[in-house]
């Protein structure tokens, strides 16, 4: 790839997040096309501030608090009813250049992800978040000829043997693209809807979680029939949960709670329906203090295709304003 196609490729990728950046109003937003929309965008752990500004501007009155989660408020008074949505997701940053202009990557977030989810990005496409917008490239795949003869039992691939081309061929042409060492790197994002209203991309699941979320703090734009409805939008859920417990230490700590995401339950996928479960969240001095889960199914989850059904984010989406709402 010569440097003017990487510049080309750099400027298509940043359109449609320059678009996603743009203002919108405040009208409620069918959760569908929100979801799909949401599966395109990337905020690696301990770089949300991109997705941060988008979800403000998309909900009128938002506001960043001292952890840099997203809070959006409706209502006063008691009683207070939070839902909380993770933004980040386990991805990798640039570790190093190579003399011949090649990217090293190491992999940021603390939750396990299991061998594949290293060895599925050999070959792939990656886009790389720098200070002039984002920059395409591919990851590297070993030579099958100077393979031949190699023992079967080699290492298999993880991050640590990741050298991301992006069409440079020497460390001053990176720097030129803007890229630096722990310049955020992810998947290239490209959303598929497939079946009977599926949706994959990677960490879809998560996505179209905070998606029913926007969707139903949207159709609550007059404020719940009593008390406070508030929406968070988490930092690093992959490092601790530190952000979410921060934002419940903000709000005193023993507000009604409901912590969205995602989970590994293919049985149940499409049915309309959210599984229901319990997690567990660490407030700055006060312990750790365990909240109602309602999560998304999730078929092939932490795979590049993962696969969420837009039936069940409606579902998510009606139990949220049900639950922010104040309907018993």
């Amino acid at each position: 790839m010569t440097r003017s196609a990487a510049s080309l490729a750099a400027l298509a990728l940043a359109l449609p997040l320059l678009c996603a950046a743009a203002p919108r109003t405040s009208r409620a937003q069918d959760p569908g096309p929100l979801a799909v929309r949401l599966a395109g965008w990337t905020a690696v752990t301990g770089y949300e501030s991109a997705m941060a500004d988008t979800l403000r501007s998309l909900l009128p009155g938002a506001r960043l608090d001292r952890a840099g989660n997203v809070v959006v408020q409706r209502g006063s008074g008691a009683p207070v009813r939070v839902a909380v949505c993770p933004m980040d997701e386990v991805g990798w940053v640039v570790g190093g250049v190579t003399a011949e202009g090649y990217l090293t990557l190491r992999r940021v977030g603390a939750t396990a992800v299991g061998p594949l989810f290293d060895q599925s990005l050999e070959g792939q496409r990656v886009t790389v978040f720098g200070r002039r917008g984002p920059v395409s490239g591919a990851v590297s795949v070993r030579s099958t000829h100077l393979q031949r003869g190699r023992a079967a039992a080699d290492d298999v691939f993880t991050s640590d043997n990741a050298h991301v081309d992006l069409g440079a061929t020497a460390p001053a042409e990176v720097a030129s693209l803007g890229v630096e060492l722990l310049a955020p790197v992810a998947r290239t994002k490209l959303p598929h809807r497939y079946g009977d209203g599926l949706l994959a991309a990677p960490w879809a699941a998560q996505r179209a979680a905070c998606a029913a979320l926007v969707a139903a703090v949207q159709r609550l734009a007059d404020g719940p029939s009593s008390g406070t409805a508030v929406a968070v939008f988490a930092r690093r859920r992959h490092f601790a949960h530190d952000g979410a417990g921060f934002a419940l230490f903000d709000l005193g700590g023993t507000p009604a709670t409901v912590f969205v995401g995602a989970a590994a339950a293919p049985e149940s996928l499409n049915a309309g329906s959210v599984v229901v479960g319990t997690d567990s969240l660490l407030v700055p001095g006060a312990g750790r203090r365990a909240v109602a889960s309602w999560l998304l199914p999730a078929r092939y989850p932490r795979s590049p295709v993962e696969t969420v059904a837009l039936r069940d984010v409606a579902a998510l989406t009606d139990r949220l304003v049900a639950h922010l709402g104040g309907a018993r």
